[in-house]
């Protein structure tokens, strides 16, 4: 008997589907910015030039722990450079986060402790940072909403405020975007 189901526990397990990992890093970012590709376009991206984009996010999610919709945009944006070949040397991106988005930076157990819930924005922060998007985080925001700067993700940048962040930027280049 005990070798039945000892026979029994062995072949489901090998037969069973294996879990499949979350998807992180660059298969993130193709999901989560993934657009339909546009046939034959009339008016192609340059593949020489250095692209320097920002985006002002603001919006918390809308229940915590959810995904800050925000975060998708340089997403898409890499995504659709790939579709152009723009070379990734060629892409420099970058979001200021305040407002309600500010909290959405936190680590994971701060985020908990703030919160109660999980944060869902964690893995697309991190596939971001990889692919070399700067993370600003308003200083002015941090206090205001009394987010501990010690809790923050380890590659999430302090500027003094929104405004100085955008600023700073526009003079490296940057054009800035609101969400």
């Amino acid at each position: 008997m005990f070798r039945r189901i000892t026979t029994f526990a062995l072949a489901t397990l090998l037969l069973a589907p294996a879990a499949l990992p979350a998807q992180t890093g660059e298969a993130l970012i193709q999901k989560l910015g993934a657009t339909p590709p546009t046939a034959n376009p009339t008016f192609p991206a340059a593949q020489d030039v250095e692209y320097r984009v920002a985006w002002d996010v603001n919006k918390g999610p809308e229940t915590p722990g959810a995904l800050v919709e925000g975060f998708r945009l340089p997403a898409n944006f890499l995504v659709l450079a790939d579709q152009e070949e723009v070379p990734r040397k060629n892409v420099h991106l970058a979001i200021i986060v305040y407002g309600t988005a500010a909290q959405s930076l936190l680590a994971r157990d701060a985020y908990k402790a703030a919160t109660g819930a999980e944060n869902e924005s964690i893995p697309l922060l991190e596939a971001l940072n990889a692919a070399g998007v700067k993370v600003i985080v308003c200083g002015v925001a941090l206090i205001n909403r009394k987010i501990a700067r010690e809790g923050l993700l380890p590659f999430v940048q302090v500027a003094t405020s929104a405004t100085m962040a955008r600023a700073t930027l526009h003079a490296q280049g940057y054009a800035t975007f609101a969400q």
